[in-house]
C-alpha cells in the first residue's frame, strides 16, 4: 500500500522538484529558441514553424507540410548564419526539417465514407470494361463498377465476350 505523505506539498515545491521542474526548463529553453527565431522569419511562416529541439549543434525545425518542410530546407542556410550570431545557437551546424504531418505517430484520421456508385453508373462502366475487351483499363472499370450500389460482395466473374 502507498505510504501517504505526512504533510501537504505547496505548489512551488511540487513545480520545483524532480522531473517536472526539468520539464519547465526545458519548455522556457525552447520558448527562447523559438523567440529567436520568429525574429528571422517571415510573419506567414512564424504560426507555422515551431523549434522541435537543438541537440548537438543540430537544430531540428517542426512544421506541419511538405511543401513548407522544402521552403525551410531551401532557407536553412540563411537561417544557421542569422541564427549562429546568438549565444544560444554559437554551435549550430546544422538545421533539420520535420514534416509532422508525416511523422506524427497514433491514429491516422479518418477518412470520410465515400458514397457508392448508383446501380446504373456501376452497370454502365461494367459496359463499357465490356467493350475494351481487356486490358489494364478494362480491368480498372470493372473494379469500379464493383463498387456500386447493386455490387455483390466478391470477385466478379470474368467476361466472356
Amino acid at each position: 500500500m502507498a505510504k501517504r505523505l505526512e504533510k501537504p506539498s505547496s505548489l512551488p515545491e511540487i513545480l520545483g522538484a524532480g522531473r517536472l521542474a526539468s520539464y519547465r526548463q526545458d519548455a522556457g529553453r525552447l520558448n527562447r529558441l523559438n523567440a529567436i527565431l520568429a525574429t528571422y522569419m517571415d510573419a506567414g511562416l512564424k504560426p507555422l514553424v515551431h523549434v522541435a529541439s537543438y541537440q548537438e549543434g543540430v537544430l531540428s525545425l517542426a512544421c506541419h507540410n511538405s511543401s513548407l518542410a522544402g521552403q525551410l530546407r531551401y532557407l536553412s542556410r540563411i537561417y544557421m548564419q542569422q541564427l549562429r550570431q546568438h549565444d544560444e545557437f554559437c554551435e549550430l551546424v546544422r538545421i533539420r526539417v520535420v514534416n509532422t504531418a508525416t511523422t506524427v505517430a497514433g491514429p491516422s484520421p479518418s477518412r470520410p465514407r465515400l458514397a457508392r456508385l448508383s446501380t446504373g453508373t456501376a452497370t454502365l462502366l461494367a459496359e463499357l470494361a465490356d467493350t475494351l475487351q481487356g486490358g489494364e483499363v478494362s480491368e480498372a472499370l470493372r473494379r469500379l463498377a464493383s463498387h456500386g450500389d447493386g455490387a455483390e460482395k466478391g470477385p466478379k466473374p470474368e467476361s466472356t465476350n
